[in-house]
């Protein structure tokens, strides 16, 4: 069963959320799964596998294809934007190196005592850069979700 999901994001903002694990919508439904992730490629070669092999293939591919996916969304200029899980267990399914991306359970994660600002106490990674974390605490201000006291004090933050 998945146990985990991973965020990604292309260049453009485009947000794709990929389980990672097992995928019993993958056992049961088979070329379907990738069909309606648009991952078109995939969900012909799962039907031409269960087809010849009368349905073993699907039993393989449950167990494979949300890695497959991560790794087609990878290649196609998607970077890691978070996570939800483990993050030994996510990498050594997916086979892929989370770095230093957020996670929603990750343990870096602190708040700040003094706000209601989680802040992070990682290095700037290349996949993040500095315009990436401004625009995002640009959006966390103008959704709400932070003052503009806790804004202008992230900003201050990042750009020291």
């Amino acid at each position: 069963m998945a146990f985990a999901t991973i965020q990604l994001k292309n260049k453009n903002g485009a947000v794709k959320e990929a389980p990672v694990g097992f995928s019993w919508t993958t056992f049961f439904l088979s070329f379907w799964v990738p069909l309606t992730r648009g991952d078109w490629m995939w969900a012909i070669i799962m039907l031409v596998a269960v087809f010849i092999t009368f349905g073993i293939a699907g039993i393989l591919f449950a167990f494979i294809y949300n890695r497959i996916y991560i790794e087609g969304l990878l290649k196609q200029g998607y970077s890691i934007k978070s996570f939800a899980g483990d993050k030994k267990e996510i990498e050594g399914s997916a086979q892929i190196k989370l770095g230093n991306s957020v996670s929603e359970n990750s343990p870096s994660k602190t708040t700040s005592p003094n706000s209601n600002i989680s802040t992070t106490s990682r290095p700037r990674s290349v996949e993040k850069d500095l315009t990436d974390e401004l625009e995002e605490l640009q959006e966390l201000y103008e959704e709400g979700t932070l003052s503009e006291e806790q804004f202008k004090k992230a900003k201050n933050k990042l750009l020291k």
